[in-house]
């Protein structure tokens, strides 16, 4: 490997490390992003189903009492039947019979009133846990697609990132001889993604965070082709 070519082979390290970051920042936004629409949709799904029910609960109600509302029709009109009917006999018995079906039909108009007043109540409770339920789902839905839509921007900015790097990338590789690339991508490889290393602190190689002997480093700094005797990567002092 020439030395020439190091500076460039080391731009492209560092824009593969940026890569590998912004890789692993996209997997665990795009594991956010699943773990978040599971657990949300599950919770507006189990909200949507509350609602149902109490739709479906309250529409019963109401079916209830339209079938009471028509018996109490029912019953008055016979009531007065049986009221005009009573005027008209003369026989003790049967006028006894009819007032007796008389105060049986006033008993259970009552008894229908009673009940028709108590599934209003009902049907009221019901209409309003029926809103309530109905703006927290409203706003449950709200909330999850501003989050949801904001995720998906990061998700999106990560892999506009991505792409911008894996361009760069591509265009500098182009420009490096393919045997300098293979020994470069091979000790990559090997090197966990850091093949060259930087001299820093004077004497510490950037890869291993060793000090590196002193005959190694005079070296370097005439301009030879080293590599660090603790971690193997090329050293470069710049």
């Amino acid at each position: 490997m020439r030395r020439e070519i190091i500076p460039s082979l080391l731009e492209i390290q560092e824009l593969m490390l940026q890569l590998k970051d912004y890789e692993r920042r996209l997997k665990n936004l795009e594991l956010e992003f699943e773990n978040y629409l599971n657990e949300n949709l599950k919770v507006i799904n189990d909200k949507e189903e509350e609602l149902r029910k109490i739709i479906d609960n309250f529409k019963l109600i109401r079916d209830q009492q339209k079938e009471k509302e028509d018996k109490v029709v029912i019953y008055r009109e016979k009531l007065s039947q049986e009221e005009k009917r009573s005027l008209t006999l003369k026989n003790p018995k049967e006028v006894m019979h009819v007032e007796k079906e008389i105060e049986n039909l006033k008993k259970q108009i009552t008894n229908l009133e009673d009940e028709i007043l108590n599934l209003m109540i009902q049907s009221e409770e019901i209409d309003l846990r029926k809103k309530d339920v109905s703006l927290e789902l409203q706003k449950m839905k709200e909330e999850f697609e501003k989050k949801k839509k904001i995720l998906e921007n990061e998700i999106n900015l990560v892999k506009d990132e991505i792409r911008n790097l894996s361009n760069n990338i591509s265009e500098k590789r182009s420009k490096i001889p393919e045997q300098d690339l293979i020994e470069f991508d091979n000790l990559l490889k090997s090197k966990n993604s850091r093949a060259i290393a930087r001299v820093i602190n004077k004497e510490i190689c950037e890869g291993c965070r060793l000090s590196i002997p002193k005959a190694v480093l005079e070296k370097v700094k005439k301009g030879d082709i080293v590599n660090c005797p603790n971690c193997g990567r090329i050293l470069w002092l710049e």
